[in-house]
């Protein structure tokens, strides 16, 4: 339950950015390119959450090309929120922090997909049928 709280309060911190991200899609890529970069800096620190983090860049990319629309505004809001606290230098621990650094992060990240569970299923089912 504090730790659910503690998750809550990291991404409310970010709810202004991600409003902004989700009326913005040239900002949002932006975003995705950032994130996208410092993942792949640190792929062996996030291999928990690897797969899910490469599918909700791919369905943010979809997103913002107008080939997948079927985001609800709440899981976007949820999206962009834990995307600019991943690549945000301030948050709960400090990158810098080798080894601990990404622990809130990685956290961040494992709450905003139980949040959107059904939303990444969804993206895979459509792609799926896009393939």
């Amino acid at each position: 339950m504090i730790r659910q709280r503690l998750f809550k309060k990291g991404i409310s911190l970010f709810k202004k950015d991600a409003k902004h991200y989700s009326t913005n899609k040239q900002e949002a890529g932006k975003l995705l390119g950032e994130a996208g970069i410092k993942a792949n800096k640190n792929e062996t620190m996030l291999k928990g959450v690897w797969t899910n983090l490469q599918t909700l860049f791919q369905m943010i990319k979809a997103w913002i090309s107008g080939d997948y629309r079927q985001i609800p505004t709440r899981s976007l809001l949820i999206i962009f929120a834990a995307i600019a606290y991943f690549v945000s230098p301030i948050d709960l621990i400090p990158d810098f922090l080798f080894g601990f650094g990404l622990l809130d992060d990685v956290a961040i990240l494992t709450f905003a997909f139980k949040q959107i569970e059904h939303d990444l299923l969804a993206f895979n089912a459509w792609k799926q049928k896009a393939e």
